[in-house]
């Protein structure tokens, strides 16, 4: 038989493996880090972005009237909270949204780097789409898909970051990359907002070229991300 003495450190290493197995299951506030799909969360960003922005929202520079979707995403990456992302505006002429990490911050480790979003809003007067534009479905999909990014970042060497720079002259190894992207950010549960963010981009780019067929650019970017069916099977396959 086991003395008090003797059993009492089992017991109390019993119970560290207990507690360390449902926080990594649960999070640290006792919620579930998995969450379920929900066909639109129109409400729900407005709903909850008082309580999400404290908790989440720290070290994030977000622009104004940009908060509650970025907040809202940011709600399912709860391993990105203390990480530091700056968000800007800018008026370009390519491009809709894009994420890297600061140069000053490339070679640093994970948890001291600062990461940029860069939101295109306004691209000439062109008809070609652009993140505000589209509802806060879309928004919250494809800013899901810009977090995945900055989850791999997390995990990657500033050596890692540096050849995937260099990796982007090699269109099968980003078309790789990005169709990755999408199925993490479904994996997260945001596969019905990247299906919303999917359906404006089809309907900017047919507004663009109504009679005519698309440029063999915007082909090749519809090869690289998931198209509207494949993120639909890959829901299905999803346990959540």
């Amino acid at each position: 038989m086991f003395s008090a003495k003797k059993l009492m450190p089992r017991v109390i290493f019993l119970l560290l493996i207990i507690t360390s197995t449902v926080i990594a299951v649960f999070g640290q506030n006792g919620k579930l880090l998995t969450r379920k799909p929900v066909p639109d969360i129109s409400d729900s960003v407005n709903i909850h972005y008082a309580r999400l922005a404290k908790e989440v929202g720290e070290h994030k520079n977000i622009p104004p009237g940009y908060e509650k979707q970025v907040v809202y995403a940011l709600s399912y990456f709860p391993e990105l909270t203390h990480t530091k992302i700056r968000f800007r505006i800018k008026k370009g002429s390519s491009g809709i949204i894009a994420t890297r990490p600061t140069i000053g911050s490339l070679l640093r480790r994970s948890s001291k780097r600062t990461y940029i979003v860069i939101i295109n809003d306004s691209i000439n007067g062109s008809l070609f789409p652009v993140f505000p534009k589209s509802d806060v479905n879309g928004q919250v999909g494809i800013l899901g898909h810009e977090f995945c990014h900055i989850v791999y970042f997390n995990k990657s060497t500033g050596l890692d970051l540096l050849g995937l720079a260099i990796s982007h002259i090699s269109r099968s190894y980003m078309d790789r990359f990005e169709y990755k992207t999408d199925s993490m950010d479904i994996e997260r549960g945001l596969g019905y907002q990247l299906i919303a963010w999917n359906e404006y981009l089809q309907k900017g780019f047919r507004a663009m070229y109504p009679n005519r067929s698309m440029p063999a650019g915007l082909t090749v970017a519809s090869k690289r991300y998931m198209s509207i069916e494949q993120i639909k099977k890959q829901m299905e396959k999803n346990k959540l």
